[in-house]
């Protein structure tokens, strides 16, 4: 019988949507792989649901609004959560691992390892931010609440088997908690204003599990035919992605780049604000606002492109420059983030644009039309080649920590 690997997010496609697509892709080749049972369970209400073949549980949760406090409730989640295990023959002691993605989720991870001590609690970093100390809309402000979660987070953070980060850039953030002094993304910088005294996080092992993409489904094919340049963007329309940046370098380069396209899919709080300044600088007939859609449309999304951007200014990897790349399409990302280390280093400046600065991104984006040269990408991206040397990671871990 083989070992229960339980894997715990916030982040899963369902019903209505396919955020946390990497997700699905991520325990569908590690169930590939053979030596674990690999369970799903994804918090909220309603019915346990299939996609893609997978299975996936829900349990219920106990949260505050714009999960203020996310930490207040954590004794009580963690025993609904066992009780979900068992409602569903989950046995704790047949578990070997618990996989939370998030930070506040790790409190699952260890309210597991409580009940079976021999199991590993790994907590799954996807953001730069790890300290959830954005949370709370109406306390987020108050240094009070930002200083316990701190502590709370960063004794909770310590008390975890491993953490697993999709990046180094992400790892050397985590490790530099709470310098922010490398960053300048004002949301981050707010929030580590004034932890300059406190100290670094403290943990047992860390890994950097890159993000990797299922080659069945992305991977070059055919390019359908097209007039001028097709640029492309898939993301969340937020600061964070920085949307706008984008458009504003296009408006900078567009007579430099002859006939051209943008096909920008995403929503988000700043969908309004780019649709305003795509009218009032006259853009309404090369940009195109274009819905979420499922993952296996995607594929043919990046095919149909010449050039992929992801603005972001804060991000710590970036699955979709990953599959862009993937399926032939070369990738204009921003320096500092996590996509930066899919390339070789003497491409960089090539292909890596200073984060919020538009005049660099147009420059990028000019010196692509006029040369259109192939992109080099540094890793192995299909995620078979990824999981072997993490799947050797945790038997190591094991013995660590038995």
């Amino acid at each position: 019988m083989r070992p229960v690997y339980l894997y715990l997010t916030p982040f899963f496609p369902g019903p209505g949507t396919w955020r946390g697509a990497f997700s699905l892709d991520f325990v569908r080749a590690l169930a590939a792989e053979g030596r674990y049972d690999v369970r799903i369970f994804v918090p909220g209400r309603g019915p346990d649901y299939d996609v893609g073949g997978v299975r996936v549980c829900r349990f219920r949760e106990w949260r505050l609004p714009s999960m203020m406090f996310p930490l207040l409730f954590a004794r009580h989640n963690g025993r609904a959560f066992l009780r979900a295990l068992r409602a569903r023959g989950i046995d704790p002691a047949a578990v070997a691992v618990c996989h939370a993605n998030t930070p506040c989720y790790g409190p699952y991870a260890l309210a597991l390892k409580a009940a079976n001590p021999r199991a590993l609690a790994l907590l799954h970093h996807h953001f730069l931010d790890s300290y959830g100390l954005a949370l709370g809309r109406a306390l987020r402000r108050c240094y009070l609440h930002k200083l316990l979660h701190y502590f709370l987070f960063r004794r909770m953070h310590a008390r975890l088997d491993g953490h697993v980060f999709p990046s180094e850039a992400a790892r050397r953030a985590f490790l530099a908690v709470p310098d922010a002094s490398w960053t300048d993304f004002p949301d981050y910088r707010r929030q580590m204003r004034g932890l300059g005294w406190c100290p670094p996080p403290r943990i047992r092992a860390a890994y950097v599990l890159r993000n990797g993409v299922d080659p069945a489904r992305f991977a070059p094919g055919a390019r359908p035919p097209h007039a001028g340049l097709a640029i492309g963007c898939v993301a969340n329309l937020t600061p964070q992605k920085d949307p706008l940046t984008l458009l504003r370098a296009l408006d900078l380069a567009r007579g430099d780049l002859g006939d051209w396209r943008l096909r920008l899919i995403g929503t988000g709080p700043l969908l309004r604000a780019c649709q305003t300044f795509v009218r009032e600088h006259g853009l309404g007939d090369r940009v195109a606002f274009e819905p979420e859609r499922g993952h296996d449309a995607l594929p043919g999304f990046y095919r149909a492109l010449d050039l992929f951007v992801l603005p972001s200014r804060f991000e710590a990897f970036g699955c979709v420059c990953a599959e862009a790349a993937a399926c032939g399409t070369p990738f204009v990302a921003c320096e500092g983030t996590g996509a930066a280390e899919l390339l070789p280093p003497e491409d960089r400046a090539r292909w890596l644009a200073r984060p919020h600065d538009p005049a660099d991104l147009a420059d990028k984006i000019r010196r692509f039309a006029r040369e259109r040269p192939p992109q080099r990408i540094a890793l192995p991206l299909p995620l078979p080649a990824l999981l072997p040397p993490f799947l050797t990671w945790l038997a190591t871990l094991r013995k660590t920590h038995p």
